[in-house]
């Protein structure tokens, strides 16, 4: 009887620690789930002027693509800008960082803001140009912070 309690002490812990252990299936980080096009679908400035009309933001189309790369197309003039992303999901608030180089300009330029994605839907809480201070919560504030909210785009049907 002391043979078998014995063997049943070391056999049984021992089977567990080699048995494998069914891993959770992963879920995509969020630098994979931004991945695609985004339509702008409303644009806050906390009650201040100077947001793009409606007409514009139906233009303008924000692409995620692999390697952490970014265009920006569709602005007022059809101008089209591209640069690197950086998100840090671990951030409470997440934040992102979107370093572009603007025409005529000999400097890149990186734009600090906060994020918010849940599925379809994407937020950015942006200052109003680069080289300001990253906002430090989720609102505008009519001076100098704006919240995008953005919508993905599943398929856009090409103009013949």
């Amino acid at each position: 009887m002391r043979l078998l309690t014995l063997i049943t002490a070391v056999l049984i812990p021992a089977a567990l620690v080699a048995a494998p252990i069914p891993k959770d299936k992963e879920k995509p980080k969020d630098a994979e789930l931004i991945l695609g096009t985004w339509k702008p679908e409303a644009f806050d400035l906390g009650g201040a002027p100077g947001a793009p009309p409606q007409e514009v933001l139906e233009k303008i189309r924000f692409i995620f693509e692999k390697d952490a790369k970014f265009k920006i197309a569709g602005g007022p003039e059809g101008e089209e800008l591209a640069g690197t992303f950086k998100l840090d999901a671990a951030a409470k608030p997440k934040t992102v960082d979107l370093t572009m180089q603007r025409p005529g300009s000999d400097q890149p330029e990186t734009m600090v803001g906060l994020y918010e994605l849940d599925g379809d839907t994407l937020k950015l809480c942006v200052p109003n140009g680069p080289g300001e201070a990253r906002p430090t919560e989720f609102k505008p504030d009519g001076k100098q912070y704006a919240v995008i909210t953005f919508k993905r785009v599943k398929e856009e049907k090409k103009d013949k």
